[in-house]
């Protein structure tokens, strides 16, 4: 059995602001993410992974956000260091999407 379920229909439109700003991190994740070393690629990879699965219309799928907290808790136990800025990009625009939806649906 899947564990994966198509997005709810009752989301807000998203903003087209912020699905121009997920296309340009994806890019940024997929060319990090193919020079990066020890545990840092795995972040960028299920990061990668994360923000194309909040694309309009992609199913959700439960077990890719255990699959980026265990790729960020090995990240934290053997840091890389500096740390790749697109990560906390990526944790930005996650919150500004959140807030996005949030404010949509309190409308």
């Amino acid at each position: 059995m899947s564990q994966t379920t198509p997005n709810s229909s009752a989301l807000p439109t998203e903003p087209p602001e912020l699905a121009a700003r997920r296309e340009q991190l994806l890019a940024t994740l997929e060319k990090e993410a193919k020079v990066a070393t020890g545990t840092a690629e795995p972040v960028l990879r299920k990061m990668h992974e994360l923000l194309a699965n909040t694309q309009p219309g992609a199913p959700f799928n439960p077990a890719l956000y255990e699959d980026v907290k265990s790729a960020f808790v090995n990240f934290t136990q053997a840091p890389v260091f500096p740390p790749p800025a697109i990560i906390m990009e990526c944790l930005a625009f996650m919150q500004e999407r959140q807030v996005a939806f949030i404010s949509a649906t309190q409308r």
